[in-house]
């Protein structure tokens, strides 16, 4: 039986792998070169590495679990659904604050290794962010249902902010947009329309109770899939719909 491979020790490579690419430029390095660089030999390489297009898809699961973590510390004690929907916008302009520079390098690198098979990275993105749609929308139908949410398309005012956000990113690179004039006119326009206070009698015995439902929505926030659904690369996060 082949022995496992270690995914921290993957991981670990990978991010050391990354800093090799940013510092030669990814279409100058080939496999040889970065065990070489690495000091190890080719086919241990290959042990814990198809490509260097599988190299870029472990540093963007990495990536994307340390987004995660960042988003659980800025996010897990707000309750109101569109509150959130608003704080995961500031929350994500600071993480871009952070590791902006390595996100760049990402995008650059992946124009470089994996531009004729771009479904890989998209698969990648797809398991994060597929999960944590689903867990937005829930999150707003219920507020319909407590009435903290005004009657809406939850599943297209989940998609308008994705788009709303995903430009910003890239206009903020392009032309350096401020997350706060964007910010302004999301709030005003889209999220303090369907802002509602909580009103009596409209909440089932479900979800009665501020504490308890905070305590489950951080609960579901933070759910991983189990050992049997994650890839082979490392952990995938993603967000569950309890109920």
């Amino acid at each position: 039986m082949p022995r496992p491979i270690s995914l921290e020790r993957r991981r670990e490579l990978a991010l050391a792998a990354f800093d090799v690419l940013r510092e030669r430029g990814a279409h100058n390095v080939t496999m040889s070169d970065l065990a070489s660089a690495l000091g190890m030999k080719r086919p241990t390489l290959y042990w814990y590495f198809r490509d260097l297009g599988h190299v870029f898809e472990t540093v963007l699961e990495h990536v994307l679990e340390q987004q995660r973590v960042f988003m659980i510390s800025r996010l897990s004690a707000i309750t109101h659904p569109i509150d959130l929907l608003l704080a995961y916008g500031d929350a994500l302009d600071a993480f871009f604050d952070r590791d902006g520079a390595m996100m760049l390098s990402l995008v650059s690198f992946w124009g470089a290794a994996e531009a004729d098979q771009p479904s890989r990275v998209i698969e990648v993105s797809r398991r994060h962010f597929l999960p944590m749609r689903a867990w937005a929308v829930d999150l707003l139908e219920r507020g319909q249902r407590e009435g903290t949410v005004a009657p809406c398309d939850a599943a297209g005012v989940i998609d308008l902010v994705a788009v709303v956000l995903d430009g910003y990113l890239l206009h903020r690179v392009v032309r350096a947009l401020r997350w706060t004039d964007v910010r302004d006119v999301l709030w005003e326009r889209v999220l303090a329309p369907l802002r509602l206070e909580h009103r009596s009698g409209c909440a089932t015995e479900e979800t009665q109770g501020d504490a308890s439902s905070a305590r489950r929505e951080e609960g579901a926030y933070r759910e991983y899939v189990t050992d049997e659904q994650r890839s082979d690369a490392t952990r995938i996060p993603v967000f569950t719909t309890e109920r």
